[in-house]
């Protein structure tokens, strides 16, 4: 990102940011609340426009055209901070599917990344459960696995282990 700012009408959330994460480098923005973080990483993909500045992706500025947009965010996936604003099918392997759905794979190409995500997530034995019936965790892991069902590049979590038992995380994430 190079001078990004960011403004909610007459509220300005992000003023001239710059940062570079390099490939292969993992990072953490650590901010009080209303500190911007989850605005900046909307621009990580493209959700969020900058009024100015740009966000680059392999050294190059993201392209807000419809299909440019489809190309980066196949690259790069975000995990919303609350799972309910990301999850929208009746059941979990239904919204795990639903991004590679998207990309036209074939349903055994699907298959093995709805798994894949499941067995990451410790969610295999929801795999046929309604969302609608997990409790916040539950749901913020079929967010996170429906994220790495996509197989991105880059893996951008707001909030990742907000509703998550710490054992879990640290025994996944390790």
């Amino acid at each position: 990102m190079r001078d990004l700012t960011y403004s909610y009408g007459d509220t300005v959330a992000l003023r001239n940011v710059s940062m570079r994460i390099a490939k292969g480098q993992k990072a953490t923005l650590l901010g009080a609340n209303g500190a911007g973080k989850s605005t900046l990483f909307l621009h990580f993909n493209g959700i969020l426009r900058p009024r100015s500045g740009e966000v680059l992706f392999d050294g190059r500025p993201l392209s807000y055209k419809a299909k440019d947009l489809s190309a980066v965010r196949q690259r790069v996936a975000v995990v919303l901070q609350n799972p309910d604003d990301q999850i929208f099918s009746s059941t979990v392997e239904e919204d795990i599917a639903f991004g590679p759905m998207n990309l036209g794979l074939p349903r055994s190409e699907v298959d093995e990344r709805v798994a894949e995500a499941l067995a990451l997530t410790g969610m295999t034995a929801m795999r046929e459960r309604s969302t609608q019936q997990l409790s916040f965790g539950q749901r913020k892991r079929v967010a996170i696995a429906g994220a790495l069902a996509m197989r991105p590049q880059v893996l951008v979590m707001d909030e990742p282990t907000a509703g998550l038992d710490a054992t879990w995380w640290a025994r996944s994430w390790n």
